[in-house]
């Protein structure tokens, strides 16, 4: 009896390492371009989260934070798009940044047309095809984390709101005037998100703060000392600067892209890039 309760084990254990060993075989060895291979994503975007006052949980938020993105990317190449500069372009900025940018009235609507204009045409050169981004997520891609929740402590929050817009500059509390209007806009349940740009370009890392909107959508929300003329100068510098260098142009469209959207993120936060003068925040 003992024999044979002896030989039954060992025949299930060698049939184990077998069946473990063949299932080895099955497991297609890694090469150099495989991910697990690929250098690991920047710590500082592994450890992207909310500050104190909010609660991380899924708001569903990607596809409408990436398509926001998409919509601010190409419309500040589209000349169409200016031609109310603040109903266009900053159409996607939170209500109160968009009516605090309005109040600005010395937008140089040639200017910013004759910058576009030589960009979609050095665009077309480059890559073939007009400046369309047609796949968000191939756009927006993992390298881009998120971190989303809703306010669960209005004060707290106030304090904390909208992350610094350079990822590596130390978390500061905001000051009277922002704390003041974070307290009317981050009610409690408030749906916020922040995505991260990585470094490129000669930007560094970037915080992108934004706010849900019910019915509307997702929006950008930046410090309530950007102003307009800020904005609008920033932006200007960046495209300027995106077409005084094709030469430096990515040599892949997507990546052509990542440029483009992360010079136009950039002006928006006053965040500078080699030569784009900006007003660092």
């Amino acid at each position: 009896m003992w024999s044979q309760i002896s030989n039954s084990k060992i025949n299930r254990a060698v049939l184990a390492v077998a069946v473990g060993v063949g299932a080895l075989a099955f497991i297609p060895r890694a090469h150099a371009g495989d991910p697990a291979n690929q250098p690991a994503v920047n710590q500082n975007s592994q450890n992207l989260h909310l500050p104190d006052g909010f609660t991380e949980k899924d708001e569903d938020a990607a596809n409408g934070v990436k398509s926001t993105l998409v919509g601010l990317t190409e419309r500040a190449v589209t000349k169409d798009s200016y031609d109310s500069f603040f109903s266009g372009f900053l159409s996607e900025l939170a209500q109160r940044d968009k009516d605090r940018a309005r109040q600005f009235t010395g937008v140089d609507q040639k200017h910013l047309d004759d910058l576009i204009g030589q960009i979609q045409t050095e665009w077309r050169g480059k890559y073939g095809q007009d400046f369309n981004i047609s796949d968000q997520n191939l756009i927006f891609d993992d390298s881009f984390p998120i971190a989303q929740g809703e306010v669960a402590d209005t004060n707290a929050a106030a304090s904390n709101w909208p992350l610094q817009s350079v990822a590596s500059q130390a978390a500061a509390n905001a000051d009277q005037d922002q704390v003041q209007s974070n307290t009317k806009e981050l009610t409690t349940g408030r749906a916020v998100a922040v995505i991260r740009f990585p470094a490129g370009d000669g930007i560094p890392d970037m915080n992108v703060s934004m706010i849900h909107q019910l019915l509307t959508g997702w929006y950008v929300d930046v410090p309530v000392n950007r102003t307009g003329e800020q904005i609008y100068n920033d932006l200007t510098s960046h495209l300027a600067y995106i077409a005084q260098h094709q030469d430096q142009w990515p040599s892949d469209v997507n990546s052509g892209y990542h440029m483009v959207a992360r010079h136009v993120v950039a002006a928006l936060y006053g965040v500078p890039s080699n030569g784009a003068t900006a007003v660092a925040q």
